[in-house]
Protein backbone atom coordinates (compact mmCIF):
# COMPACT_ATOMS: atom_id res chain seq x y z
CA UNK A 1 0.00 0.00 0.00
CA UNK A 2 2.60 2.15 1.14
CA UNK A 3 5.22 1.90 -1.72
CA UNK A 4 1.76 2.18 -4.62
CA UNK A 5 1.12 5.89 -3.03
CA UNK A 6 4.76 6.60 -3.76
CA UNK A 7 5.45 4.67 -6.78
CA UNK A 8 5.45 7.67 -9.10
CA UNK A 9 7.83 9.84 -6.80
CA UNK A 10 10.51 6.83 -6.41
CA UNK A 11 10.55 6.57 -9.80
CA UNK A 12 11.39 9.78 -10.84
CA UNK A 13 13.96 9.91 -7.61
CA UNK A 14 15.31 6.13 -9.11
CA UNK A 15 15.46 8.25 -12.68
CA UNK A 16 16.88 11.43 -11.54
CA UNK A 17 19.81 9.85 -9.30
CA UNK A 18 20.81 7.28 -12.05
CA UNK A 19 21.11 10.62 -14.39
CA UNK A 20 22.86 11.86 -12.10
CA UNK A 21 25.50 9.19 -11.38
CA UNK A 22 26.15 8.72 -15.37
CA UNK A 23 26.42 13.04 -15.27
CA UNK A 24 29.20 12.12 -12.77
CA UNK A 25 30.74 9.85 -15.05
CA UNK A 26 32.17 12.25 -17.08
CA UNK A 27 31.11 16.28 -14.65
CA UNK A 28 32.22 14.36 -11.17
CA UNK A 29 35.23 16.99 -11.13
CA UNK A 30 34.37 19.91 -12.70
CA UNK A 31 31.32 19.65 -10.28
CA UNK A 32 32.87 19.95 -7.24
CA UNK A 33 35.82 21.82 -8.33
CA UNK A 34 33.60 24.63 -8.82
CA UNK A 35 31.41 24.72 -5.98
CA UNK A 36 34.10 24.17 -3.42
CA UNK A 37 33.95 26.63 -1.02
CA UNK A 38 34.35 25.21 2.88
CA UNK A 39 33.34 28.36 4.73
CA UNK A 40 30.01 28.39 3.22
CA UNK A 41 27.96 28.79 5.97
CA UNK A 42 25.40 26.33 4.12
CA UNK A 43 27.72 23.97 3.75
CA UNK A 44 29.27 23.87 7.06
CA UNK A 45 25.38 24.27 8.60
CA UNK A 46 24.45 20.64 6.76
CA UNK A 47 27.73 19.22 7.53
CA UNK A 48 26.95 19.40 10.88
CA UNK A 49 23.68 18.59 11.51
CA UNK A 50 22.43 17.19 8.22
CA UNK A 51 23.60 13.08 9.19
CA UNK A 52 20.93 13.49 12.37
CA UNK A 53 17.83 12.16 10.18
CA UNK A 54 18.97 8.34 10.55
CA UNK A 55 19.91 8.33 14.29
CA UNK A 56 16.40 10.79 15.20
CA UNK A 57 14.79 7.70 16.58
CA UNK A 58 17.13 7.18 19.37
CA UNK A 59 15.79 9.98 21.51
CA UNK A 60 12.16 9.88 20.14
CA UNK A 61 12.17 5.77 21.30
CA UNK A 62 13.31 6.67 24.29
CA UNK A 63 11.33 9.40 25.75
CA UNK A 64 8.29 6.87 23.98
CA UNK A 65 9.88 4.12 26.32
CA UNK A 66 9.57 6.18 29.30
CA UNK A 67 6.54 7.27 29.15
CA UNK A 68 4.92 3.70 28.94
CA UNK A 69 7.05 1.94 31.45
CA UNK A 70 7.11 4.48 34.19
CA UNK A 71 6.43 1.66 36.06
CA UNK A 72 9.21 -0.61 35.03
CA UNK A 73 11.90 0.94 36.46
CA UNK A 74 14.93 -1.20 34.04
CA UNK A 75 13.03 -0.35 30.62
CA UNK A 76 12.12 3.25 31.96
CA UNK A 77 15.71 3.95 32.82
CA UNK A 78 16.95 2.04 29.60
CA UNK A 79 14.68 4.63 27.61
CA UNK A 80 16.11 7.59 30.07
CA UNK A 81 19.60 6.82 28.71
CA UNK A 82 18.60 6.75 24.62
CA UNK A 83 16.91 9.85 25.18
CA UNK A 84 19.54 11.85 27.19
CA UNK A 85 23.03 10.58 25.96
CA UNK A 86 21.64 10.10 22.49
CA UNK A 87 20.53 14.32 22.88
CA UNK A 88 23.67 15.08 24.07
CA UNK A 89 25.93 13.48 21.96
CA UNK A 90 23.91 15.16 18.80
CA UNK A 91 24.57 18.89 20.31
CA UNK A 92 28.29 17.85 20.67
CA UNK A 93 28.90 15.80 17.50
CA UNK A 94 27.15 19.35 15.51
CA UNK A 95 30.08 21.72 17.64
CA UNK A 96 32.53 19.27 16.66
CA UNK A 97 31.92 19.64 12.74
CA UNK A 98 32.25 23.21 13.19
CA UNK A 99 35.62 22.96 15.32
CA UNK A 100 36.89 20.71 12.22
CA UNK A 101 36.32 23.70 10.15
CA UNK A 102 37.83 26.27 12.28
CA UNK A 103 34.26 28.07 12.87
CA UNK A 104 34.40 27.43 17.20
CA UNK A 105 37.60 26.70 18.98
CA UNK A 106 36.16 24.24 20.75
CA UNK A 107 33.20 21.94 21.69
CA UNK A 108 31.63 22.51 24.87
CA UNK A 109 30.65 19.57 26.70
CA UNK A 110 29.01 21.14 29.37
CA UNK A 111 26.86 23.30 27.34
CA UNK A 112 26.42 20.09 24.83
CA UNK A 113 25.35 18.70 28.16
CA UNK A 114 22.82 21.42 28.85
CA UNK A 115 21.83 21.84 25.61
CA UNK A 116 21.08 18.03 25.18
CA UNK A 117 19.29 18.01 28.69
CA UNK A 118 16.71 20.88 27.96
CA UNK A 119 16.27 18.93 24.39
CA UNK A 120 15.69 15.61 26.06
CA UNK A 121 13.27 17.50 28.88
CA UNK A 122 10.91 19.00 26.36
CA UNK A 123 10.91 15.86 24.03
CA UNK A 124 10.02 13.76 27.25
CA UNK A 125 6.82 16.20 28.01
CA UNK A 126 5.94 16.64 24.22
CA UNK A 127 5.50 12.42 24.35
CA UNK A 128 3.98 12.68 27.97
CA UNK A 129 1.51 14.66 26.44
CA UNK A 130 0.40 12.27 23.99
CA UNK A 131 -2.49 9.19 23.71
CA UNK A 132 -1.10 5.82 24.45
CA UNK A 133 -2.45 4.90 20.77
CA UNK A 134 -0.28 7.47 19.45
CA UNK A 135 2.78 6.48 20.89
CA UNK A 136 2.46 3.26 20.13
CA UNK A 137 2.33 3.92 16.57
CA UNK A 138 5.19 6.10 17.44
CA UNK A 139 7.14 3.09 18.56
CA UNK A 140 6.22 1.69 15.22
CA UNK A 141 8.02 4.35 13.50
CA UNK A 142 11.22 3.97 15.85
CA UNK A 143 11.16 0.07 14.97
CA UNK A 144 11.56 0.77 11.44
CA UNK A 145 13.97 3.45 12.03
CA UNK A 146 16.03 0.99 13.42
CA UNK A 147 15.99 -1.20 10.93
CA UNK A 148 16.32 1.35 8.79
CA UNK A 149 20.00 2.73 10.57
CA UNK A 150 20.79 -0.75 10.49
CA UNK A 151 20.44 -1.24 6.77
CA UNK A 152 22.11 2.01 6.24
CA UNK A 153 25.71 1.53 8.46
CA UNK A 154 26.07 -2.27 6.84
CA UNK A 155 25.41 -1.01 3.06
CA UNK A 156 27.16 2.36 3.26
CA UNK A 157 30.04 1.57 4.77
CA UNK A 158 30.62 -1.69 3.33
CA UNK A 159 30.59 -0.18 -0.34
CA UNK A 160 32.78 3.06 1.12
CA UNK A 161 34.99 -0.38 1.86
CA UNK A 162 34.82 -1.72 -1.22
CA UNK A 163 35.33 1.07 -4.09
CA UNK A 164 37.72 3.05 -1.68
CA UNK A 165 36.98 5.98 -3.79
CA UNK A 166 39.34 9.35 -2.54
CA UNK A 167 37.75 12.54 -1.65
CA UNK A 168 37.97 15.77 -3.50
CA UNK A 169 39.18 17.79 -0.27
CA UNK A 170 42.10 15.28 0.38
CA UNK A 171 42.70 14.72 -2.99
CA UNK A 172 43.73 18.48 -3.38
CA UNK A 173 45.89 18.70 -0.69
CA UNK A 174 48.65 16.26 -2.33
CA UNK A 175 49.85 12.94 -1.03
CA UNK A 176 49.11 9.60 -2.16
CA UNK A 177 45.35 10.83 -2.87
CA UNK A 178 43.95 10.01 -6.65
CA UNK A 179 40.97 10.67 -8.49
CA UNK A 180 38.84 7.62 -9.47
CA UNK A 181 35.62 7.40 -11.27
CA UNK A 182 32.67 6.52 -9.72
CA UNK A 183 32.28 3.05 -11.41
CA UNK A 184 36.26 2.13 -11.34
CA UNK A 185 36.61 0.10 -7.75
CA UNK A 186 39.80 1.07 -5.93
CA UNK A 187 38.95 -2.07 -3.90
CA UNK A 188 39.93 -1.72 -0.02
CA UNK A 189 41.86 1.93 0.02
CA UNK A 190 41.95 4.41 2.59
CA UNK A 191 39.47 6.33 0.63
CA UNK A 192 35.54 6.78 1.74
CA UNK A 193 34.03 9.28 -0.40
CA UNK A 194 31.54 6.74 -2.64
CA UNK A 195 28.70 6.42 -1.60
CA UNK A 196 28.10 9.78 0.17
CA UNK A 197 27.80 8.85 3.96
CA UNK A 198 26.27 12.05 5.41
CA UNK A 199 23.77 12.48 2.17
CA UNK A 200 23.02 8.40 3.22
CA UNK A 201 22.24 9.19 6.85
CA UNK A 202 20.34 12.65 5.69
CA UNK A 203 17.81 9.97 3.57
CA UNK A 204 16.82 8.68 7.24
CA UNK A 205 13.87 11.79 7.15
CA UNK A 206 12.44 9.47 4.61
CA UNK A 207 11.04 7.60 7.86
CA UNK A 208 8.20 10.31 7.91
CA UNK A 209 6.32 9.33 4.82
CA UNK A 210 5.03 6.52 7.13
CA UNK A 211 3.18 9.05 8.81
CA UNK A 212 0.09 9.97 6.47
CA UNK A 213 -0.72 5.98 7.04
CA UNK A 214 -0.53 6.03 10.51
CA UNK A 215 -2.02 9.65 11.60
CA UNK A 216 -5.13 11.10 10.48
CA UNK A 217 -3.43 14.41 10.46
CA UNK A 218 -0.85 13.46 8.18
CA UNK A 219 -3.19 11.65 5.96
CA UNK A 220 -3.69 14.24 2.97
CA UNK A 221 0.43 15.48 3.36
CA UNK A 222 1.85 12.40 1.40
CA UNK A 223 3.16 14.48 -1.71
CA UNK A 224 3.85 17.64 0.65
CA UNK A 225 6.06 15.06 3.03
CA UNK A 226 7.70 13.31 0.31
CA UNK A 227 8.79 16.40 -1.62
CA UNK A 228 9.86 18.06 1.52
CA UNK A 229 12.34 14.95 2.23
CA UNK A 230 13.87 14.61 -1.17
CA UNK A 231 14.36 18.28 -0.55
CA UNK A 232 16.19 18.25 2.28
CA UNK A 233 18.28 15.02 0.47
CA UNK A 234 18.89 17.28 -1.98
CA UNK A 235 20.11 20.00 0.00
CA UNK A 236 22.50 17.84 1.86
CA UNK A 237 23.97 16.27 -1.56
CA UNK A 238 24.61 19.61 -2.46
CA UNK A 239 26.40 20.76 0.38
CA UNK A 240 28.80 17.76 0.49
CA UNK A 241 29.87 19.37 -2.97
CA UNK A 242 30.19 22.72 -1.67
CA UNK A 243 32.26 21.48 1.29
CA UNK A 244 34.40 19.21 -1.01
CA UNK A 245 33.87 16.22 0.53
CA UNK A 246 32.52 14.90 -2.29
CA UNK A 247 31.43 13.87 -5.77
CA UNK A 248 28.12 14.27 -7.65
CA UNK A 249 27.92 10.56 -7.97
CA UNK A 250 28.67 9.98 -4.52
CA UNK A 251 25.90 11.90 -3.16
CA UNK A 252 23.16 10.62 -6.16
CA UNK A 253 24.39 6.68 -5.42
CA UNK A 254 23.52 7.67 -1.66
CA UNK A 255 20.05 8.67 -2.01
CA UNK A 256 19.52 5.62 -4.42
CA UNK A 257 20.79 3.26 -2.06
CA UNK A 258 18.31 4.55 0.75
CA UNK A 259 15.44 4.97 -1.62
CA UNK A 260 16.09 0.98 -2.68
CA UNK A 261 16.09 0.08 0.94
CA UNK A 262 13.16 2.06 1.81
CA UNK A 263 10.84 0.50 -0.07
CA UNK A 264 12.35 -3.17 0.34
CA UNK A 265 11.70 -2.40 4.08
CA UNK A 266 8.36 -0.85 3.72
CA UNK A 267 6.76 -4.00 2.98
CA UNK A 268 7.86 -5.48 6.15
CA UNK A 269 6.79 -2.89 8.28
CA UNK A 270 2.74 -2.69 6.48
CA UNK A 271 3.27 -6.30 7.87
CA UNK A 272 4.10 -6.42 11.41
CA UNK A 273 1.84 -3.20 12.16
CA UNK A 274 -0.85 -3.42 9.89
CA UNK A 275 -3.09 -2.68 13.22
CA UNK A 276 -1.52 0.39 13.71
CA UNK A 277 -1.99 1.70 9.60
CA UNK A 278 -5.01 3.85 9.08
CA UNK A 279 -8.00 1.76 7.18
CA UNK A 280 -8.34 2.66 3.29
Amino acid sequence: MINKQYKFGYTAVIALCIAAMVAGAKYDWLITDTLYNPQNGFGMLFEAASWIPIYAFIPVLGACNMVRNKNNMTTFTVGAFMLIVSTCVFAYMICDHYVDRGFLRKANPYLCGIAGGIISAVLFLAVRSLKRSVIRKMQAVCAFGTIYMISYLGVIFALKVVFGRDRYEDIITGGVYAFADWFKPVFFSDGSSFPSGHTAAAMGIVILLLLPFLFKAFKDMKWPLFIGCYIYAGLTAASRLIMGRHFLSDTAAAILIMTVIFIALTPKFEKIYKKELLKE
